[in-house]
């Protein structure tokens, strides 16, 4: 059986030698000690499915981002849970696996405790359904609600949660359904930032944006080998290619700079700059496209 590392939808246990980080910046530092210590707090989701990388920006990132906008909440952005009766397929009940999963992200951020609780039961709900059961157990439930108040505490159950999820679907080699839930995360995650650009326009959110071009070709090679699977995989990876053609309008430079080290320190400053370029037109088809597939998929 091939390995797979799949999804872990609020944060990153194992840590892959592959340079994913497109965010453009002029110089960073990293502290080897520190990265040992908070590697469940990096930018990426990173893993393996069928043999190929992937790494798609974590929820980390993306609430960070959203933090740091001083925007308040917007009840309006999350799935309701109210559709849940909606979702009848295992195809979509994997999907809005993940698009509650970042929704409790999003909730957390800006401490919607009863809120959150509701989705936390949803995701129980489809744990069950599609025989996760052990998953979200009443005393995953009851640490869940009791840590509502402290996010680090919260996202690390929720790792962990999400962790044996794939622990699970691995040992029935169920790549395909894996690959649906990494999906509706990344629909979500790119979702909001959309969304929330059209509420408040910043440089740095549609930059986010730019940054999810990557992400939309790792989702669009897991998907691939389960084009022909049935019709519902063909007219989603259908839909992700419309939204990449999107991307493919972004223009990417890199400049490759040597790092410099200071053994002694453990410190290692990265140099390289990159940039993405994203003119307004193509912020504006992207936001359409992702709306018109989130819907598709939630109603």
């Amino acid at each position: 059986m091939k390995k797979l590392g799949i999804f872990i939808l609020l944060g990153v246990s194992v840590l892959l030698p592959v340079a994913c980080n497109n965010k453009a910046e002029d110089e960073s530092t990293t502290n080897e000690d520190e990265v040992a210590q908070n590697e469940n707090l990096n930018k990426n989701l990173v893993g393996m499915i069928n043999g190929t990388i992937y790494c798609v920006p974590s929820p980390y990132e993306i609430m960070a981002h959203v933090q740091n906008l001083n925007l308040q909440y917007n009840q309006t952005l999350p799935n309701s849970v109210l559709n849940l009766n909606l979702y009848e397929s295992n195809f979509k009940k994997l999907l809005n696996m993940g698009i509650y999963g970042i929704d409790v992200s999003y909730m957390s951020l800006y401490d919607q405790v009863s809120e959150a609780l509701n989705y936390f039961a949803a995701l129980k709900t489809l744990a069950n359904q599609i025989e996760l059961s052990s998953v979200f157990d009443a005393f995953t439930m009851e640490r869940l609600e009791d840590n509502m108040n402290n996010q680090d505490s919260l996202l690390h159950i929720l790792t962990k949660k999400f962790q044996e999820s794939d622990r699970l679907l691995k040992g029935e080699n169920q790549i395909a359904e894996a690959s649906l839930i990494m999906t509706g995360c990344w629909i979500e995650s790119l979702y909001l930032l959309t969304q929330i650009e059209k509420m408040k326009p910043d440089p740095r959110t549609t930059q986010k944006i730019a940054e999810h071009k990557f992400a939309a070709e790792t989702i669009l090679n897991i998907l691939r080998p389960y084009y022909d699977k049935n019709s519902d995989f063909k007219n989603l990876i259908n839909d992700i290619v419309d939204i990449c053609y999107e991307f493919d309008g972004i223009e990417y430079n890199y400049s490759y700079v040597p790092p410099t080290t200071y053994p002694n320190k453990h410190l290692t400053v990265i140099n390289s700059e990159s940039t993405l370029e994203i003119l307004p037109e193509h912020v504006e088809l992207i936001t359409q496209k992702i709306e018109t597939l989130r819907n598709k998929i939630i109603q």
